[in-house]
């Protein structure tokens, strides 16, 4: 199985990125796709079905906007979510959901399986890099209507009507209301931290082989000395990368306390098809 990396939505792929892609290539879906895409696979280690997922996801937004901290809005967030699920154990279930995310350790259970907390921080990174990413789509689709409302104003003044008409004036101010309520994350470079994203894929997708289109992750990956694989492995990708998670995401040495990371990923990245704009 081949998974794109690092985007977890085609539609944010220009065409010419998506050709370029192998054709057996599969977004990652991290809980909360849409069920039967056949474009997404959700990795079998994933610790948290479609249904919590969705739940956790939602508990920690609306939180987030209450607390500052990114640990307190998970700890505040996925606590309160325990709570909802199963009243009738809430403390267990809240000390579950500290050791899972934060890696709190509690009396009932001093050394949790670190393994295991891994899947669920791994998870939890990605569903809030989903979320980022259905902001973006949602942003860019308001643009676009903004655009439209914009360029039918346009014809209607130089049509020499001198102001535009009712409806055009009114479908263009619902549509920078709409515009006014998404915020756009700092840029496709930052607001998706790739190394990051690469860790958690590592973890729920052990012995990864990932194809990405993002030629600045090639370029940092070569300048970081990463050893490349032969061509024949992707075939049709300009370079392929093979080695340890730990190596990719850019740590000197495999953590004592992160064993996993000692995984052997494979990485192709793919030069976007000219012509497919």
């Amino acid at each position: 199985m081949i998974f794109h990396f690092p985007q977890m939505h085609p539609e944010l792929l220009p065409a010419a990125a998506r050709a370029a892609l192998p054709a057996d290539a599969r977004f990652l879906d991290p809980g909360v796709g849409k069920p039967g895409s056949p474009d997404h696979v959700r990795p079998d280690l994933a610790p948290f079905d479609a249904r919590t997922a969705k739940a956790l996801l939602t508990d920690t937004l609306r939180f987030g906007e209450t607390v500052s901290s990114p640990r307190d809005i998970l700890a505040q967030g996925l606590v309160e979510q325990a709570n909802a699920l199963n009243p009738e154990s809430s403390r267990a279930v809240q000390a579950e959901v500290e050791r899972s995310i934060l890696g709190a350790v509690t009396p009932e259970r001093a050394a949790p399986d670190a393994l295991e907390n891994a899947r669920r921080q791994a998870q939890m990174v990605l569903l809030l890099a989903w979320n980022l990413e259905d902001r973006l789509l949602d942003l860019r689709g308001a643009e676009a209507k903004i655009q439209t409302a914009w360029e039918r104003l346009d014809k209607s003044v130089s049509a020499g009507e001198g102001e535009a008409d009712d409806e055009s004036d009114h479908e263009s101010m619902h549509l920078g209301r709409e515009l006014s309520g998404l915020t756009l994350p700092m840029g496709a470079s930052t607001a998706l931290p790739w190394r990051k994203l690469l860790e958690s894929f590592a973890v729920l997708v052990p012995e990864a082989v990932l194809a990405t289109t993002d030629g600045e992750i090639g370029a940092a990956l070569t300048d970081a000395g990463v050893p490349e694989a032969p061509l024949a492995d992707m075939p049709g990708a300009a370079c392929v990368f093979r080695a340890q998670a730990w190596r990719l995401i850019g740590l000197d040495r495999l953590p004592e306390a992160r064993p996993w990371l000692d995984a052997m990923i494979t990485l192709g990245v793919y030069a976007p098809v000219a012509g497919n704009e």
